[in-house]
């Protein structure tokens, strides 16, 4: 009888022990998809081969830190009303949209739109803080007006000002046939829009092509359409289930996508938001690399 007693105790202390014991090192793994890795800042470590001998008793390997871009496209209603869409949506001719974006850390985020000539638009080109929510643009609305086709957006994020730009600020240069828009309306009112996926003054032609600039190389960076195009079919990039390339592109390199960080970069698409995120070691992008999303938008 008196074992008996004893017995149920000691089981007892067994189950709270368990409880309540530390969590083990599976349990506290780094935090897995993107939208997690985003929010914290951290992901699994990447583990790069020395050469060397492996040693003995190997040390737990800090987390990784990550850098990402989070985006939504938001459908602007004619009462001023929006609604959030995802990217695979076909537009039509007359309806705007706005993008808004986030960055999980500070840097200089460039966002461009290039038009089927290479006319280019710079959408937004300036420092931005981390988890801040930016309107793209920011005073009215990306209008999707002449021929069908695809519009192609670029998302930038790098670590120093993009040369690309060339220290442009945010300005607008929109495609064939754009007309300006009227000035920006007074806060909380949508301004009316007209023009083809552009927000203000005429339009500025592309660069003539040039010289691809190499590593400390004083030529200018290539023309934005030539980036985007090296994007197209190179095996260093990754497309996620919305059709969205994305890629580390390397001005080292030629402006080209860069392996270094592409074979860690993280995606994930919430359908219930509509939120798009992409993450890369932040060691790609430190090391003057750009991470780049290459959006494509169908207007009918």
């Amino acid at each position: 009888m008196n074992r008996k007693k004893l017995v149920v105790p000691a089981v007892m202390a067994l189950v709270c022990a368990m409880v309540f014991m530390p969590l083990s090192a599976d349990a506290q793994k780094s935090p897995k998809g993107a939208k997690a890795i985003f929010d914290s800042g951290d992901g699994a470590s990447v583990r790069m081969s020395s050469g060397g001998p492996a040693p003995s008793t190997p040390a737990a390997a800090a987390p990784e830190k990550y850098v990402g871009i989070s985006y939504k496209l938001a459908l602007l209603k004619p009462n001023g009303d929006f609604s959030i869409v995802p990217k695979t949506r076909t537009f039509k001719s007359g309806e705007r949209i706005k993008m808004l974006v986030r960055t999980n850390r500070p840097g200089y985020l460039t966002i461009m739109n290039i038009g089927p000539t290479g006319n280019t638009t710079v959408l937004f080109n300036e420092y931005v803080e981390a988890k801040q929510l930016y309107e793209i643009p920011k005073s009215t609305a990306l209008k999707f007006a002449g021929a069908p086709g695809t519009e192609k957006v670029m998302i930038m994020l790098s670590g120093n000002p993009n040369p690309i730009v060339g220290g442009q600020s945010t300005t607008v240069a929109g495609g064939p046939g754009t007309v300006p828009l009227p000035p920006a309306a007074p806060p909380g009112a949508l301004p009316p829009s007209s023009g083809s996926m552009s927000s203000a003054p005429p339009s500025m032609p592309p660069p003539p092509p040039g010289p691809v600039a190499d590593a400390g190389s004083s030529l200018p960076p290539p023309p934005p359409v030539m980036v985007a195009s090296s994007m197209q079919g190179s095996k260093d990039i990754v497309v996620d289930q919305n059709q969205t390339g994305y890629a580390v592109i390397s001005p080292k390199a030629g402006w080209k996508p860069s392996a270094k960080g592409t074979k860690d970069i993280i995606l994930e698409n919430d359908a219930r938001d509509g939120s798009n995120y992409g993450v890369v070691p932040a060691s790609a992008i430190d090391d003057g690399g750009i991470l780049t999303l290459d959006l494509k938008l169908k207007h009918r």
